[in-house]
């Protein structure tokens, strides 16, 4: 009971942090992007690029999960082959 108040406690400190800070930043900024600019309040682009790290960081870990999921399959295959005479 403890861990899902301490739990609570921490994801309600993060989401009034976000949202002080989200009120003290809402100017506008401009993203230029080459082909085209945007002009976004910066809370949002921030956010933007947050969501877009996560994503590419959890890619990145599937892509080197399931190689070392395939290495496991050929090792246990190898293993497996090595025990039948």
């Amino acid at each position: 009971m403890k861990r899902i108040a301490a739990i609570h406690f921490f994801l309600s400190s993060v989401f009034f942090i976000a949202v002080i800070f989200s009120v003290l930043n809402f100017h506008s900024v401009q993203i230029n992007l080459g082909f085209t600019s945007l002009d976004l309040p910066l809370t949002i682009a921030l956010s933007i690029e947050l969501f877009a790290g996560i994503a590419i960081g959890f890619l990145i870990a599937s892509l080197q999960i399931l190689k070392l999921k395939f290495d496991f399959a050929q090792l246990s295959k190898k293993i497996a082959d090595k025990r039948t005479p």
